[in-house]
Parts: structure tokens; C-alpha cells; sequence
């Protein structure tokens, strides 16, 4: 059988893209997981539904170069739904001013205006209402409520408050900064993933099949024209035919099968012989990544804390010396129960609470490289986090910014004592700035690896329709 689309990777986007192509119903449509695919919420495990982050039974089990000197556990999703399944259900957008810089630097179908018809398109947003937001969409959008702040979340924003910021309750709006609750896809308690708020609706459509446990090895080429794709299942190597292939398999995946289908950088290729198909630098370059720090106390005993509450609220904020809108962001993490993140390997002691800045416009890229030609060995995958000065001197700030936070009166009351940071390290820019290297960790949010641009961009991987350049059917 040939599908009018093949899809690999059944994550934020491909099981959204899935469920959107197989609404007409003369397209035959097959998507591809490498994971494991729950049919019906009652049948998906906890970890994905009621946990902060999975990071444990429904990962990749890669490591990451965060500094040349550092390799980090980097948690990939690898079930339905993807990183909207396993990560920390909050719902934020980029800011407009992200989007506009996409359309000025050529691809002008990304600008803020043309793409908030689909935020609103996907949204049913149950606390925000007008222009900016959209009702009854795929993915319920919802504000942890302030009466069910616990009281390290409440001396947090009290602090925060008296340090100048302003209140917020819609981070989504486009003019918000400061700090507020989260917004997040997250019903009763429950994680709404794009396998909950997507695939479930789409399931009983005849010309959409959903095939678990795949592992796609290549995309396979023809007189420059995708025509399917390579295949393990069950142990068995397959193919698959389609007049359309695309890659929905995240950052690092995707670039990943790019190359082992021969679409890369042609010495790259050449070293692990693999045969150059089209010569395209850029895959696997532009790897950029949201880097973190955590600021780590221990709690006075007897403070009530609900552990199933977990970084309710949080800062949107403009680095001092920034000229980038909202480059920081500052998020309070709570540990009272190992249970409620079982696979979140952090090593922090229990109880514990955090305050953890994290940069939202890093200037540093890495990049991704095969180690082989075998689909079975992972990836090269380097961060290269804070090798732009600017980078470092926010994060520092950063962190300087949580350590006065939790010395202000309504944190400071909450706290016993700090357990990874002192005055003399805050107060010596040698000693932080080593502090902010060896305790950098990611968020999660790796992009750029198959980069979009116009014809004039030698690095550029596929165009604003996200068509990889030249190739045929494949995106």
C-alpha cells in the first residue's frame, strides 16, 4: 500500500499534523512512533498524565555535551503525544516579537499576526478570553487558581511582588511580564498531550493508522523524490511507501534521519559512508537550548506543602542590560514526594524548593553529529551553553536574582538553609560564573537543528513550508 503521507514521529507536532491531514477522508495517512502508543487515557500510565516530568519509562535515555567539560542527562519523549506527554504542561507562547523576527528574516508566513490564528485554533482556554485567545480547540488551557498556591508558592510571589515585579495572570498575553501563574494543558489534574487532545478524537477515522514501537531508520530517495521510508519493527527491517514523508521527530531525531538518508553536510556524510544525496551544511547545526540553574534550600520543618503541586507560578522577565523582551524566566520547583517525578534525576534533597532562572533567548548554538551510520547508536549532541558571553552574564544574573529572592522577607521565612550556594560564591564573579557552568541543565527545548530560511541562507534546511531543500515530498 502507498499513503498519501507518512509521518515519523507522533509527538507535539506529528500527532497534531496527523489528526489535522486524516480529517479529509480521501488522504490515507500513517503515522510513526517509536514509542508506545495508549489508546484511551484510562489505559496510559500515571507518569504521563498526573507527574510534573517524565523523564524515567517513556524516555530516549540520551546524554548531552551542556559545556565541553559536562555531559547532562537530555530527556527526549518517546511515546504518543511526545514532549507534550512527558514535560512540564505549561503552556506558554513565544513572544510576538519571536515570530516577527522569523518573517524578517525571510519567512514572512511566521510572523506573529499569521500564526495567532492557530495558538487561537488550538486553545480552549478557560481562563482567558479575547483577541489573544481562543475557545473550544484541542487543548484545554487552564491557571493554577492563587487559592491553591501552597506557602512556599505564595512567599515566592510575595517576594518577588516586593522586589518590583508586577502581577500577572495571563502570561500569554502578549505584553505580560512579571510574575503569575503558569499557563497550562493540564484538566483535573490530568496532562492533555497532543495523543490526548489530538489522536483520541481522530482514532476512529478509517485512514489513519497508528503504528507503535517503529523505528525509522531512513527516509528512502528516488531521483531526488521521497518515496518512503526504511523501517524496524518487531526486529524486522521494513519500508513504507508515501507521496509525502515528513519529519516530525523533534530536534534531534529529525536532523538524525536527515543525514542517514544522505542529506547533510557531504564530508560529514563521506566520514561514515554514507552516500551524500543533496549537500546541505546545516543539518544538525543551529542547536539551540533553554539552559537552567538551580538555587537550592531546604525548607523550615512543619511548612505545609501539597506535593502534587510543582511550579505553579512563575517570573517573565527582562534581563538587566537586556535589550531582548522577556530573555529570562524564573521558576520555583517544590520536592516533597520522589513519586510525583520519579524519573527526574535532579538529586536534590527531600524536602527542597528552588528558584531556578532560565534563558529564554540564548545567543550560544551547538550543534548534532552522527557517530555512526547505525540508527541504533545515538546521536553527538552538543549545547554548548554559555559560550556567548551574554549568555553568561544573564544567567549570572539570574541566579543572583533568585539568591536575593530567597533572603527577602516572605521567602526567607520559609527557608532552614541553602544547599548548593553561598554569599562568598554570589558574591565573587570567578566563583558564580563557575557555579552557573557546573550546575547548568536543560528545559527541555531543543530547536534549530534542520533551520528555516530563505534561498539566500546557505545553513537554511527547509523553506517557511518547512520543504526540505532539494528534495521532493519530504518536509
Amino acid at each position: 500500500m502507498e499513503y498519501d503521507d507518512i509521518i515519523v514521529g507522533a509527538g507535539s507536532a506529528g500527532a497534531a499534523l496527523a489528526a489535522r491531514l486524516s480529517e479529509d477522508s480521501d488522504r490515507n495517512v500513517l503515522l510513526l512512533e517509536a514509542g508506545p502508543d495508549y489508546s484511551a487515557v484510562a489505559q496510559t500510565p500515571a507518569d504521563l498524565l498526573t507527574t510534573w516530568v517524565s523523564a524515567g519509562p517513556h524516555d530516549w535515555g540520551l546524554v548531552a555535551q551542556a559545556t565541553p567539560t559536562r555531559e547532562i542527562p537530555y530527556p527526549r519523549g518517546k511515546v504518543t503525544g511526545g514532549g507534550s506527554a512527558v514535560n512540564g504542561h505549561i503552556a506558554l507562547r513565544g513572544t510576538p516579537g519571536d515570530f516577527d523576527e522569523w518573517a524578517a528574516l525571510g519567512n514572512r508566513e511566521w510572523s506573529f499576526e499569521k500564526v495567532l490564528p492557530f495558538h487561537r485554533k488550538l486553545e480552549d482556554d478557560r481562563d482567558a478570553r479575547g483577541d489573544f485567545h481562543g475557545v473550544g480547540g484541542p487543548i484545554w488551557i487552564e491557571r493554577p487558581r492563587p487559592e491553591n498556591w501552597q506557602p512556599l508558592n505564595r512567599a515566592f510571589f510575595d517576594a518577588a511582588r516586593a522586589a518590583g515585579f508586577a502581577e500577572v495572570w495571563d502570561h500569554n498575553d502578549p505584553e505580560s511580564t512579571g510574575i503569575g501563574p503558569w499557563p497550562r494543558n493540564r484538566r483535573d489534574g490530568v496532562r492533555i498531550s497532543t495523543a490526548i487532545g489530538y489522536l483520541a478524537p481522530a482514532r476512529h477515522r478509517m485512514n489513519l493508522t497508528i503504528r507503535s514501537g517503529v523505528n525509522a531508520h531512513r527516509v528512502i530517495l528516488e531521483k531526488g523524490r521521497a518515496v518512503g521510508v526504511e523501517l524496524e519493527c518487531a526486529g524486522a527491517t521494513q519500508q513504507v511507501r508515501g507521496r509525502r514523508v515528513t519529519l516530525s521527530a523533534g530536534a534531534i531525531a529529525s536532523p538524525a534521519l536527515l543525514m542517514r538518508s544522505g542529506i547533510g553536510a557531504r564530508d560529514e556524510l563521506a566520514a561514515l559512508g554514507i552516500k551524500c544525496q543533496v549537500n546541505l551544511p546545516g543539518v544538525g547545526r543551529n542547536l539551540i537550548d533553554h539552559p537552567m540553574v538551580f538555587v537550592v534550600a531546604t525548607p523550615l520543618a512543619g511548612i505545609p506543602h501539597d506535593p502534587q503541586v510543582t511550579n505553579p507560578i512563575g517570573i517573565r522577565y527582562t534581563a538587566a542590560g537586556s535589550d531582548e523582551f522577556n530573555d529570562m524566566q524564573m521558576y520555583v520547583f517544590e520536592l516533597f514526594d520522589e513519586s510525583v517525578s520519579p524519573g527526574l534525576q535532579l538529586g536534590l534533597p527531600v524536602p527542597s524548593v528552588a528558584l531556578v532562572p532560565g534563558l529564554q533567548r540564548p545567543r550560544s548554538r551547538g550543534q548534532l553529529r552522527l557517530r555512526s551510520s547505525n540508527p541504533d547508536v545515538p546521536p553527538i549532541i552538543e549545547l554548548n551553553y554559555l559560550a556567548d558571553p551574554e549568555d553568561m552574564r544573564r544567567m549570572a544574573d539570574g541566579v543572583r536574582l533568585a539568591w536575593r529572592l530567597m533572603h527577602d522577607g516572605p521567602f526567607a521565612a520559609t527557608l532552614k538553609d541553602f544547599v548548593n550556594l553561598t554569599a562568598d560564591i554570589v558574591n565573587s564573579k570567578p566563583a558564580l560564573e563557575t557555579f552557573v557552568r557546573d550546575n547548568c541543565t536543560t528545559i527541555f527545548h531543543p530547536v534549530g537543528t534542520a533551520k528555516m530560511g530563505p534561498e539566500n541562507d546557505p545553513m537554511a534546511v527547509v523553506d517557511q513550508y518547512c520543504r526540505v531543500r532539494g528534495v521532493e515530498g519530504l518536509r
